[in-house]
C-alpha cells in the first residue's frame, strides 16, 4: 500500500533549505506557520532532528530524497 502525504509549497521550501545546509536558518526563521509546517515534516518522516554532533538543527531523511527524485521525474517527464 502506498502512503499519500500532501507537501505543501511551504513545507517543499523548508525541505529545500534543509537539503541545501540551511537548517540553521530555518530554526532561526521559523515563525508559528513554518514551526507548524516543520513539524508537520518531522511527523511525516521527512526531517529529523540532527545528531548533536552536528552544525545544523535538522537532517532531511531518505524519504525526502524520495520525495525529491519523484518530483524531478515528474518534472522531466522521465
Amino acid at each position: 500500500m502506498t502512503e499519500t502525504v500532501i507537501v505543501t509549497n511551504e513545507e517543499l521550501a523548508i525541505l529545500c533549505d534543509i537539503v541545501g545546509g540551511w537548517s540553521s536558518n530555518v530554526a532561526k526563521n521559523a515563525d508559528a506557520d513554518k514551526q507548524q509546517a516543520l513539524d508537520r515534516l518531522i511527523a511525516n518522516g521527512f526531517v529529523e532532528l540532527a545528531n548533536g554532533h552536528s552544525v545544523t538543527k535538522y537532517q532531511h531523511t531518505a524519504k525526502t530524497e524520495l520525495l525529491f527524485t519523484q518530483l524531478c521525474v515528474g518534472i522531466s517527464g522521465g
